[in-house]
């Protein structure tokens, strides 16, 4: 895979691998592997919440919309 960088990351990027003493393929590894644990994490956190709603029975963004629009049509 093949990863287009702007200049001033790559530079960012060559900079800490330097002051770290660890190369530039470490430092994206550590980089993309904490993006990858913090999305995970936002969606183990979003199914968890969709799945509250569900089973407690709050009403999805289109529901509430939805009901809005019907008391909107009721007092036209």
């Amino acid at each position: 895979m093949a990863v287009q960088l702007k200049p001033e990351q790559e530079e960012r990027l060559q900079q800490l691998a330097a002051e770290r003493g660890v190369t530039l393929e470490q430092v994206l590894s550590e980089v993309l592997d904490g993006y990858l644990n913090h999305m995970e994490g936002l969606m183990a956190d979003l199914r968890e919440g969709e799945e509250s709603a569900e089973r407690d029975g709050w009403l999805t963004q289109e529901e509430v919309f939805e009901r809005l629009n019907h008391r909107l049509r009721k007092t036209a």
